[in-house]
Formats: C-alpha cells, structure tokens, sequence
C-alpha cells in the first residue's frame, strides 16, 4: 500500500487551543498479516455471504463470516458486514466485529473496514478475497 496515510485530525492548529492530536496511521507496514481458505459461498440476490477459515499474527487460528452486500451498480464494489473468532496460541478465545466498503473486479474482492476485538484491540484492516481460487489475505494496522 505505500507510502499511503490516513490523518486523524482535521485541523492545521493541532494541538493548540486544547485540541487533542493523533499521528497518521501508516500503511506501509501492518501490526499483523495472515491467510484463510474459503470454506462456504452462499449468494442471495445482491447479498454474497463468505465464511472463511486460516491463521493470522497476534490472533492464531481465525474463523471468519462476512456478508458483501453489492449495492454498487454492476456489483463492483458496496459495503459489507462481519464477524470472527480467534483461538490464540494460549487456548483464550477473541471475537470481533467489523463493518466497512469493498470494491469487486471480476472475482477479486477487496474490503477496508475497522475491526473492534473483546480483548480491547481496534484495528483498521484491509482483506483481500480471490473468490476463484478460493483464498483470502488480511492485513491489519492497529488504532490502540
């Protein structure tokens, strides 16, 4: 992704006047990446439901469900909603959700959304989806 950022504050006068200032999130490098397999497709009109199952840094094994609502016109792209587990490494469980916009070309899907996780952490997270080769590939950049 580049050199690519995402400022978190709006004004030219951060910091001044009581104005609280955070840095720009950096896309170059995630907190943590991972791989899953797809394990189920379902389509029900504009609605592609996706379950997804694999490894990712910092979560260990990660189930995951999302539904790509296409409400962009010729489905290339709209919004989409999710949910997934983690079994860390130590046997403890965490659950996130997470909600945020795609774009679709051919069989490629490519979402952006914010994960918030029962262990407190707050990620920004991009996830790449090949729905003919039935894999997907995350990468997440942390908002603690």
């Amino acid at each position: 992704m580049g050199s690519f950022q995402i400022n978190r504050h709006h004004s030219d006068n951060c910091g001044t006047g009581g104005t609280e200032c955070r840095p720009a999130l950096d896309l170059s490098s995630p907190a943590g990446q991972g791989t899953f397999d797809i394990t189920n497709i379902e389509l029900d009109g504009d609605l592609l439901v996706v379950h997804f199952h694999g490894k990712v840094e910092g979560y260990g094994t990660v189930i995951v469900s999302h539904e790509y609502d296409q409400n962009i016109p010729e489905c290339s792209g709209g919004t989409l909603v999710g949910s997934g587990q983690g079994i860390l490494d130590n046997g403890d469980v965490v659950r996130g959700t997470h909600r945020g916009t795609f774009t679709r070309d051919a069989g490629m899907l490519t979402g952006y959304f914010t994960d918030v996780v029962t262990n407190g952490d707050k990620n920004f997270v991009k996830f790449e989806v090949d729905l003919i080769n039935r894999s997907a590939k995350v990468s997440y950049y942390s908002l603690n």
